[in-house]
């Protein structure tokens, strides 16, 4: 390849040919034994195959943090995609049986376009045959025509996915993550924190609140190495209106649970769950931040607490919160530690910089 994220030495290629995809760009369908990979186009494919991709997107979500959207979830949101979405798909095939053995995804990072969030799964029984290589291959292809330069993506620590990741060169760990679970236990009594009120909601911020919101959320980069994981933000409430829309998304129920300020009536602190209609025996928690002003007063601990009261009288048959955290961000593990939280697994947040040959030029 003329420019390349400098994959070693391979020898299990077998036959490449080049063909058309998205129109005018080129791309790699590429044959490893009896394997077909390809650019995968959901409103090309049919539902089955569609399904079959989403299962097994989720599956290595699953196994890699915990906790995903299901299937039905995932096709539900593909299915709402519009074509301003900056996102690639590809997926690796049986040459003989048509199943699905691995599938890929790129999204472009809205605030940094040479930036995309990577993630490949390999089914289990398909791993060691090549098929990762292949997959990150033709991605590679693929997206350098779109401008990316830098991927990022996790892995789990131990697993055969951080020694391959490794085997890159230009690539460096970012961050180092904790995947936390907490069981959830009969509620407690409400317990309480003088000058502040609990108010929480399903889906949509309160009119009144959404101001107030959104300074909250616009305070999560606070947080260490955030701004490896989301982009610099500004928000208002055209764009807490727009985050609702997009967590909302599929069969997806968005929780919030506030600590308010009852001397000025706006949000002090805020945590963020969502819950899959379709199996909500688990929740995902995605973010909790206290404004600065308020820090110190046990807000964070207060309303990850009430959050869990909430669930468990809204989903009876919910079991657990799943919640990622940052290594390195001692405050948030110490009030999970308190909450019960125990980390079950740690992944690495690792980017890879493509390395240009000297005797090439960029395209």
């Amino acid at each position: 390849m003329p420019e390349c994220w400098q994959l070693p030495p391979q020898s299990d290629r077998v036959r490449v040919r080049v063909i058309p995809t998205r129109g005018w760009q080129l791309g790699i369908v590429t044959w490893v034994s009896r394997v077909v990979v390809a650019e995968f186009v959901p409103s090309g494919s049919t539902a089955s195959v569609l399904h079959q991709w989403c299962e097994d997107f989720a599956e290595g979500q699953r196994h890699l943090s915990g906790t995903a959207p299901t299937a039905t979830a995932l096709m539900e949101m593909i299915e709402a995609e519009d074509g301003s979405v900056d996102v690639w798909r590809w997926i690796a095939r049986d040459g003989g049986t048509d199943e699905v053995l691995g599938i890929a995804q790129a999204r472009r990072n809205s605030a940094e376009p040479d930036l995309a969030e990577f993630r490949m799964y390999v089914t289990p029984h398909a791993q060691l045959r090549g098929v990762g290589r292949a997959l990150a291959e033709l991605a590679e292809v693929d997206i350098a025509g779109f401008g990316v330069r830098r991927i990022r993506v996790t892995a789990l620590v131990g697993s055969s996915a951080e020694h391959f990741l490794g085997s890159f060169d230009g690539h460096r760990v970012l961050l180092r993550l904790a995947n936390q679970v907490q069981h959830l236990s009969p509620p407690t009594a409400h317990s309480a924190r003088p000058g502040y009120r609990i108010v929480s909601w399903r889906n949509r911020t309160p009119d009144e609140l959404v101001h107030s919101f959104s300074e909250a959320l616009n305070r999560l980069l606070d947080a260490p190495g955030a701004e490896l994981q989301m982009p610099e933000r500004n928000w208002g409430a055209d764009e807490v209106r727009s985050w609702e829309q997009k967590m909302t998304g599929g069969s997806q129920v968005l929780l919030v649970c506030c600590a308010v300020d009852d001397s000025v009536g706006e949000v002090a602190a805020a945590t963020v769950v969502t819950v899959d209609e379709h199996d909500s025996t688990h929740a995902s928690q995605h973010d909790t931040v206290v404004l600065p002003q308020h820090r110190g007063h046990g807000l964070a601990r207060w309303v990850k607490e009430q959050q869990a009261s909430v669930l468990a009288a809204e989903f009876p048959s919910l079991r657990r919160i799943y919640t990622t955290v940052n290594a390195e961000n001692h405050p948030m593990l110490t009030v999970n530690r308190s909450l019960g939280y125990q980390t079950v697994a740690e992944r690495i947040l690792v980017e890879i910089r493509r390395v240009e040959s000297a005797s090439h030029k960029p395209r």
